[in-house]
């Protein structure tokens, strides 16, 4: 029997590989698949509910609704005061999310300039507010809320949340902010730019995937929040969504339509916006990771 030709090992060799590319490619696929439905079942049930009535949902939970109760959204725009506390949401929001970005990006970028040991002290200081747990500030930020007379106020939200935001924008931006051309920003400084002329024009569009990435994280996490609008933003004109949809849960009763269709309208704005953003937030996340 005679051995094979170099060109027949050639071809098992390539079916093999393509064999096995094939068995990866289609394990990958499935895979992907169980955590795509891991994600959008929950979505669908989440939609579904929110058309149904308090006896439809008991009756059948997983099924289509049998009346269609699309008065869930007006009446939870009414009853939960959405028209109030969307706003409210919206704002708190958007300027802490500017506030705390803007603020990381400015601490990422001056630790950066500044000798290894002493920069690295200074990123572990700003990275270990992500150990503090919010129940453990809750008392002496009401005590602070109180003294600055801010309670009831959206300000009384917006504040902790810019400070709360910091340990995450640090550590994401601060590798980013490590691997800036230095040659550029000399250039910038010989030509006579401010600091702020350099941070504003050349660090800051440079730093952009990673801005965007903490401003999606920390978005997301502010938007949900509920303990901290609970303890200090109690009264109704400064309550924020999260809060709001605590009014349908009752002790004997809860009206799980109306729920649902509040976290729909809650869930929404945020998807949307990281749905556009999707591509600026991947890359935002491996922009430090290697040096350039």
């Amino acid at each position: 029997m005679t051995a094979p030709s170099l060109a027949e090992r050639r071809r098992r060799r390539g079916a093999n590989a393509a064999r096995t590319r094939l068995i990866v490619g289609t394990a990958r696929s499935v895979f992907l698949a169980i955590l795509s439905l891991m994600v959008l079942v929950p979505i669908a049930y989440m939609v579904l509910a929110s058309f149904k009535t308090v006896p439809d949902f008991f009756g059948n939970p997983y099924g289509l609704p049998g009346t269609w109760a699309w008065d869930n959204y007006s009446r939870a725009w009414r009853d939960a005061h959405i028209s109030v506390t969307l706003p409210n949401t919206i704002i708190v929001t958007a300027v802490s999310v500017i506030g705390s970005t803007l603020l990381a990006a400015l601490i990422a970028y001056g630790i950066s300039r500044k000798e290894k040991p002493f920069a690295m002290g200074l990123y572990t200081f700003f990275v270990a507010g992500l150990l503090v747990p919010v129940n453990m500030i809750v008392l002496p930020l009401f005590i602070l809320i109180k003294w600055l007379g801010l309670f009831g106020t959206l300000l009384a939200l917006i504040f902790p949340y810019i400070a709360l935001g910091l340990p995450l924008g640090v550590l994401i931006l601060g590798p980013i902010a490590a691997t800036l051309p230095r040659d550029l920003i000399s250039a910038a400084q010989v030509d006579g730019a401010t600091e702020w002329q350099i941070f504003r024009r050349i660090v800051l569009p440079l730093m952009k995937p990673g801005l965007i990435s903490v401003a999606i994280l920390n978005g997301v996490w502010m938007w949900n929040e509920f303990f901290i609008p609970l303890i200090v933003a109690f009264k109704p004109e400064s309550q924020t969504m999260p809060v709001g949809i605590v009014s349908f849960v009752g002790a004997y009763s809860t009206e799980w339509g109306l729920v649902f269709a509040s976290v729909v309208v809650s869930t929404a704005p945020i998807l949307f916006a990281y749905l556009l953003m999707t591509r600026q937030f991947q890359s935002g996340l491996t922009a430090g990771a290697v040096k350039g």
